[in-house]
């Protein structure tokens, strides 16, 4: 438990991820404040709590009981009569109760670090939504800057007679539809806002900080991080422990318990007579043992955790499957980006000299003023689709982190 304690409140320790500090002050803030992180935790710690019910004796029994009319003995009238008494279970009983809620404790962790994990990729992927927001804002109050310097060239030549009144319209058409999309961009922010201050449990206007570029630094992730630190993973393993506990403790319940006792008999005196032990009082030990004669309850159970145990497996190999089937996905998404990027990035530098020939050209001639714009709107596509291919290969990054439970090692590192 302590360990676990460490790791939360290591939380608030500055790690290396991706070189996003900000990020990583948003992670700590979600999992210090989140309410539904905090209630996973607090069913571990109550699952923590139940182990120290275990592995503990039986509560002792005490009887009393009083005879109405005193049962006459050689040495006197038996007034009552007092017991206390005491169950062991068979060797090792305790223990194995011990050792299944322990491992259900165990899975409530792992339910914790899922929870966890699940949490860091919903507030990273937010921000990056935030992110990708923040440089379409930029691209798109840059290209409507660039449409408004067309706009008094377009309106000289116009006045002059050197072009159509068709290309100033569509100069003005081309504003302002860069306007309605920009502000159609912004109406998105609130939102986005009011989601990602909602996993911090803090004001929904709450200001978040974005970096400027994405830093891709690609951690040394594979398949076999996943197979061994995933906690859905984990869970399902620390299950099949519980249920291996549990066939022992069906077996050990067919031993028989022992119980060891003391009775204790209050004898009167007899009156008018002399004999020896006149009123001696009763002390009698005793032992009991339970005949676990029954065995139909038992080998039910038996029965009953061998199936789970199959269930069990065969619900681990799903899982397995399931995340290998993820990590290729992810692969996937990530190489494309990456070649997207490099495409994207080539065929901007093309077109930006490209527009740098036609806006000199339409300055100085006649040139046509509607290739001018189609160029200028490929540009701002080429800009758009690079920045949403950037922050899917970062995305997928993060779902790497989120499988293999990355940050949570790097914390844990920090605790050894």
């Amino acid at each position: 438990m302590r360990r676990l304690i460490n790791v939360i409140l290591l939380l608030s320790i500055a790690i290396s991820l991706h070189g996003q500090s900000t990020v990583n002050d948003y992670l700590k803030i979600a999992a210090e404040q989140n309410p539904s992180l905090k209630a996973k935790f607090s069913l571990y710690l109550a699952a923590l709590e139940k182990v120290n019910q275990q592995g503990v004796l039986p509560d002792p029994t005490v009887s009393f009981g009083y005879f109405i009319s005193p049962v006459e003995t050689r040495v006197g009238p038996q007034r009552f009569r007092l017991s206390v008494a005491q169950m062991f279970p068979w060797m090792g009983t305790l223990k194995a109760k011990e050792k299944v809620v322990a491992s259900m404790a165990k899975v409530r962790f792992e339910e914790f670090e899922e929870a966890r994990n699940e949490l860091f990729l919903q507030v990273k992927t937010k921000w990056l939504a935030l992110y990708e927001l923040q440089k379409e804002v930029q691209i798109m109050e840059a290209n409507l800057k660039i449409l408004k310097s067309y706009e008094p060239v377009t309106k000289i030549k116009y006045e002059t007679n050197l072009v159509s009144l068709a290309d100033l319209v569509g100069g003005q058409i081309s504003i302002d539809r860069a306007k309605t999309e920009l502000d159609l961009l912004r109406l998105k922010e609130k939102p986005l806002l009011d989601d990602f201050n909602t996993m911090l449990n803090r004001d929904r206007q709450s200001e978040v900080v974005l970096t400027e570029t994405l830093t891709f630094i690609n951690a040394d992730h594979d398949i076999n991080s996943v197979l061994t630190n995933q906690p859905k993973l984990k869970g399902i393993r620390s299950s099949l422990e519980a249920l291996e506990q549990e066939s022992v403790l069906a077996e050990l319940n067919r031993k028989p318990n022992i119980g060891v006792g003391l009775d204790y008999g209050f004898i009167g005196r007899r009156e008018g007579v002399n004999i020896s032990d006149n009123g001696k009082d009763i002390l009698m030990p005793m032992v009991t043992m339970s005949l676990p004669i029954f065995g139909k309850k038992n080998r039910s159970i038996k029965k009953e955790v061998a199936l789970r145990t199959e269930s069990k497996g065969f619900e681990l190999t799903a899982m397995e499957n399931q995340l290998k089937n993820r990590w290729t996905n992810i692969e996937y998404q990530m190489e494309s980006a990456q070649q997207a990027m490099d495409l994207y990035t080539a065929e901007m530098k093309k077109t930006e000299l490209l527009l740098s020939v036609l806006i000199s050209e339409y300055t100085n001639n006649n040139r046509d003023f509607e290739t001018l714009l189609e160029t200028q709107q490929r540009q701002l596509q080429l800009e758009l689709a690079y920045v949403q291919a950037s922050v899917n290969y970062q995305e997928a990054m993060f779902k790497k982190d989120y499988l293999t439970g990355y940050t949570l090692n790097e914390i844990q590192n920090e605790i050894k």
